[in-house]
């Protein structure tokens, strides 16, 4: 079974603009999958939903949060102080990475990434 991890801003972009990332990505996947979450990635979360300046990104972390719960994504304890090197850590053969990062992106050499074209169509890229 493939691990497609999510990554913050993946699901943040996505509560934002209400794009059904579970649906979506059972759209492209032609294999066995569970979605996947670093623990760093939830504390990210937590944190832009309480610590935020701006309403809309507190909002959009919180719903994001909701969205992990509703959809019972699993929560993985890996090594790593920040989410990125979590998931770089998570990263198998085989694994796949919904991010809209572009830093993240370039460090995924040979890891096929999910990101969002246009405004909501979740596509390999």
């Amino acid at each position: 079974m493939i691990k497609v991890i999510l990554d913050t801003n993946f699901l943040v972009y996505c509560a934002e603009n209400k794009v059904d990332y579970a649906a979506g990505i059972m759209e492209i996947m032609t294999e066995g999958y569970e979605l996947i979450v670093p623990r760093q990635v939830v504390q990210e979360l937590n944190d832009i939903a309480s610590d935020s300046k701006k309403l809309s990104d507190r909002s959009a972390a919180f719903l994001a949060l909701k969205l992990l719960e509703h959809n019972k994504i699993k929560i993985a304890d890996v090594q790593g102080r920040i989410a990125d090197e979590a998931i770089l850590n998570l990263v198998r053969i085989g694994s796949i990475v919904a991010t809209l990062d572009l830093e993240l992106r370039k460090k995924l050499k040979n890891t096929r990434v999910i990101v969002i074209k246009g405004v909501k169509k979740i596509a390999f890229d």
